[in-house]
């Protein structure tokens, strides 16, 4: 039986990686660690393209490594040389899937964690003697302020992230994107404020958004969790994912037609849905915690044969 040692992700310039959130929540709820062994920066090109050769691997530790498609080698810079790699996947869109499925069969990859439920069901299509789970994705709930009352709050439409694409213009409205030509415009502490302080945001998943990436793939991201968490009126579509794991659909359906329209009449009426974001925020509060995933994962792991 091997012991499970969980890593940290790589921090980027600025301290900033989503995926250091599940690393804390893992080792919050008593997973062991080991110690991270990144490559010095100058290198970073070089094992994102090239891998170390395999050598003899452990047979007594395994490494949970969080990672995406798209810097499998690097998010998992050495360990796949000397370990069995669990690997805790965010973001495997169709394009990466051919090249995930290679890795897997290159390093003998027998336990994965997807945060799609879509993208785990078709690997286990392609691996069906593989351990395979979904985990929802989740979020730090600390990080986040329940912000002012609705009727108090001066962004009247928010959009940050990729944005919804929509080209949307509210004149008259205070109306801020927080990306501009490329660039994001607010650092992790700042958007947190700005999003404290603004009654409706535009929310849909990235096969509506970019569908030329994630194609069919709908799937829970932070994004609904820290609309939730900051008590933002959300117009767009919620994934089947979130509405099946809370019960209901948080996210008021959107009317691409006459969005304009709709946006007005929410603003106009804001009070009216004090309520609604105020339940929203508890059921994040209550189901959308980091901690609560890893618990889960623990649990996974455990009875596939594993040590904690």
């Amino acid at each position: 039986m091997k012991f499970v040692k969980g890593v940290a992700p790589y921090l980027h310039k600025g301290g900033i990686n989503f995926k250091t959130q599940a690393y804390n929540a893992w080792v919050e709820t008593g997973g062991r660690v080991a110690e991270c062994h990144y490559p010095p920066r100058m290198l970073h090109g070089l094992f994102f393209r090239h891998e170390l050769p395999t050598i003899c691997k452990s047979a007594k530790e395994v490494r949970l490594r969080f990672v995406e498609p798209v810097s499998l080698s690097f998010d998992t810079f050495p360990d796949y040389a000397r370990y069995e790699i669990i690997p805790f996947i965010w973001d495997c869109w169709p394009c990466y899937f051919e090249k995930v499925c290679a890795w897997f069969k290159k390093h003998n990859v027998r336990t994965a964690i997807f945060t799609s439920s879509q993208t785990a069901e078709r690997m286990r299509e392609r691996f069906p003697e593989m351990n395979i789970m979904y985990c929802p994705e989740g979020i730090d709930t600390s990080r986040y302020s329940a912000g002012k009352p609705l009727t108090e709050r001066c962004i009247d439409l928010l959009e940050y992230g990729r944005g919804s694409g929509l080209n949307i213009e509210m004149d008259g409205m205070k109306h801020i994107r927080t990306k501009k030509d490329g660039k994001y415009l607010y650092s992790n502490e700042q958007l947190v404020e700005v999003m404290a302080d603004a009654k409706v945001t535009i929310a849909l998943p990235r096969c509506v958004t970019e569908p030329q990436i994630a194609k069919d793939i709908e799937t829970l991201t932070q994004r609904y969790w820290e609309n939730m968490l900051s008590r933002i009126v959300m117009v767009g579509h919620a994934p089947q994912e979130l509405v099946d794991l809370i019960g209901y659909n948080p996210v008021i359906k959107i009317d691409s037609e006459h969005l304009k329209k709709q946006i007005l009449d929410i603003v106009a009426h804001i009070g009216d849905y004090q309520d609604w974001v105020d339940y929203n925020r508890k059921i994040a509060l209550e189901m959308g915690e980091w901690v609560l995933r890893m618990k889960e994962v623990i649990h996974y792991l455990r009875s596939v044969g594993y040590t904690i």
